[in-house]
């Protein structure tokens, strides 16, 4: 008789497997093909500059900060502010990481911890920015990283995606975007 009870409190446990929850409504195709087409554009864009110009413009989690601007472009997380100020923080963290202390597992997951906290105080979070401190600490044995890291590609391609989006998020629908933009003058 335990054994029975022990066994369905350990079924019950995995009931996120049955599939009960309600899905997410299935995406319109416009909006589908906007995700495809914004994506698309914002990383050929930075891939591109980054050949022309010598200077580097793309980085690891600009693909995910893609997924957040065009599939969720009404999340708060996919807001201008978020998605400058969320790398920017990030990143600062993970140089100031690499800078000034030496990279272990404690210092790499703190650093981590420390981007998400500053980016709830300054009111700018961007789950992908949460892994600048991961890509800067955890690849700083085969790549040279200097502050102007938070210029390029942090700074100048999460300004570059965002202006992408604010194109392809506004052709042909009712949903404006940006909801909000950077936030740095109170204007109520």
């Amino acid at each position: 008789m335990i054994l029975k009870q022990h066994f369905e409190r350990d079924i019950k446990m995995f009931s996120i497997l049955e599939g009960k929850e309600k899905l997410a409504a299935f995406p319109r195709k416009n909006e589908v093909f906007r995700s495809l087409i914004g994506g698309t554009i914002s990383i050929f864009l930075l891939l591109t500059l980054t050949k022309l110009t010598g200077n580097l413009y793309i980085m690891a989690p600009f693909g995910a900060t893609c997924v957040i601007l065009y599939a969720v472009s009404q999340s708060p997380l996919a807001q201008p502010r978020n998605v400058i100020f969320g790398h920017l923080i990030s990143a600062f963290i993970g140089l100031f990481f690499l800078k000034f202390f030496s990279i272990s597992t404690l210092t790499i997951a703190l650093s981590v911890g420390c981007a998400i906290a500053l980016m709830q105080i300054f009111k700018c979070v961007h789950p992908p920015a949460g892994a600048n401190p991961l890509v800067i600490l955890l690849t700083a044995n085969s790549i040279s990283y200097e502050w102007s890291f938070l210029i390029f590609p942090v700074l100048l391609g999460s300004i570059l995606l965002v202006l992408v989006a604010a194109t392809v998020n506004n052709v042909k629908t009712d949903k404006k975007w940006p909801l909000y933009g950077l936030g740095l003058i109170k204007t109520k």
